[in-house]
């Protein structure tokens, strides 16, 4: 199994996006596909960010663990969007893809009173 956690502010805009893999999602062909699909794909979204918008991302992927976070710039909240909200769709076209391999948690962080 592949956990992806996405990570919200107040307004609903993407802040972080964490994927971690299980042992398990390693020992099928289809889980070792299906997570170096997953690191390519928020790889890309790090360079975009980075190289593109000239933003400073933090990213780490390493031993099951890929990592995305991003200090939003107000002035770049679309472009910005743009781009995860992009990731955000083939993460979900990857879970319905592949159903018990990949599961996503989009917690919101906002709080409605």
């Amino acid at each position: 199994m592949i956990e992806v956690e996405i990570r919200r502010d107040p307004d609903d805009r993407v802040l972080e996006i964490h994927c971690f893999s299980s042992e398990l999602a390693e020992e099928s062909e289809e889980g070792k596909l299906v997570e170096v699909s997953l690191s390519t794909l928020m790889k890309a979204a790090f360079i975009g960010l980075k190289g593109y918008l000239r933003l400073s991302p933090f990213f780490e992927d390493e031993d099951g663990r890929v990592i995305l976070k991003l200090k939003r710039d107000h002035l770049l909240n679309r472009e910005i969007d743009a781009i995860l909200e992009t990731v955000l769709l083939s993460l979900r076209a990857m879970q319905e893809q592949h159903p018990g391999i990949v599961e996503i948690k989009d917690a919101a962080t906002k709080v409605n009173v």
